[in-house]
């Protein structure tokens, strides 16, 4: 069994893998307390407050829901222009091929560190700093297959070694 996906990576792309993370670490704790510190503020205080105040609690609000996705989205963008080239990622029965500007790298299942899945995408790192990011865009409806393949090799390498 192979799968091959081609793709650019996208501003969008990388934003995502950083909004995950983003409320996925010791951030998402301070993010959801303010959001939620935010909301009670709104709805206790807004029959009494006055409009500058009024104005603080809804930019308070606004700097988690809106400023900082928009600032992740803003950085992400130089990052996507930095890997502009196409890429293509190949998976099969010995591990994942990477082409890319005419260069080719193979790597076995073992060199795979970990595989990510979250709802709109799956990240397959080849270290603890590097990774690939297929989101549902590339994946399409092979999203469920290659999962399972995937957590297959890998599960296959982890009875081996024991």
């Amino acid at each position: 069994m192979e799968f091959k996906y081609r793709y650019k990576i996208k501003p969008s792309d990388i934003w995502q893998v950083r909004m995950y993370y983003a409320y996925a670490s010791y951030l998402a704790v301070v993010n959801l307390t303010c959001i939620a510190a935010s909301i009670i503020l709104i709805v206790t205080q807004w029959k009494s407050s006055g409009p500058v105040f009024k104005t603080l609690m809804l930019i308070f609000l606004s700097l988690f829901l809106i400023i900082q996705p928009l600032v992740i989205y803003l950085t992400s963008i130089p990052q996507a222009r930095a890997n502009d080239e196409e890429m293509e990622l190949i998976f099969n029965d010995r591990g994942m091929t990477v082409r890319t500007d005419g260069r080719e790298e193979s790597i076995e299942w073992r060199g795979i560190i970990n595989i990510t899945v979250r709802p709109t995408l799956v990240i397959v790192y080849t270290d603890a700093n590097h990774g690939y990011i297929l989101t549902n865009r590339i994946l399409k409806n092979t999203r469920k297959d290659f999962l399972e393949f995937a957590r297959s090799r890998r599960n296959s390498l982890e009875s081996s070694s024991s």
